[in-house]
């Protein structure tokens, strides 16, 4: 019985996420959507979803662009010899004060959280299809903890949800 509910929670994660456009998967460390479009032009979605809210963006990290350049020197090459899976890759660094003075003082330790991250990628064996999603925040057991946590995983999804749209 235990393998047959395994089986249909993957069956199910699997189907959400190659369902299309803007459709989510959801695993226990991140949460994404897909759209059907340019990378660029999602990319502004995203970055425009975060501005539109009065963040700023501290730090656009290229994650393609760095695994390019160290795929020789860490022998990672996809099965196919590319030197990544990616047509671009990036992730965006962004805080809001006011969830995150909520979560820092609902317990210390939730600044493990910060920045938050959210992240935008095309695979080359999946041209046009542009995944968008965020690192979901933990939450301690408390729970002041978990609702303080809440808001901002509610705002993560509502930026990258936006992306999609």
């Amino acid at each position: 019985m235990k393998k047959i509910l395994l089986a249909l929670c993957a069956f199910v994660i699997a189907g959400a996420y190659l369902a299309g456009d803007a459709s989510a998967a959801t695993a226990a460390g991140y949460k994404s959507y897909i759209k059907t479009g340019t990378y660029e032009d999602v990319l502004f979605e995203l970055n425009s979803a975060i501005i539109d809210r009065g963040l700023v963006v501290d730090y656009t990290g290229h994650l393609q662009t760095m695994l390019e350049r160290t795929s020789e020197a860490v022998g990672s090459v996809t099965p196919g010899g590319s030197k990544t899976p990616y047509i671009e890759a990036k992730y965006l660094q962004f805080c809001s004060a006011k969830l995150t003075h909520g979560v820092v003082s609902a317990n210390p330790l939730n600044i493990a959280i910060c920045p938050y991250v959210v992240f935008i990628f095309e695979l080359k064996s999946d041209p046009g299809k542009i995944h968008v999603g965020y690192r979901r925040p933990i939450a301690g057991p408390s729970k002041v903890s978990r609702k303080a946590i809440a808001k901002v995983e509610a705002l993560l999804d509502e930026i990258t949800k936006q992306a999609v749209e």
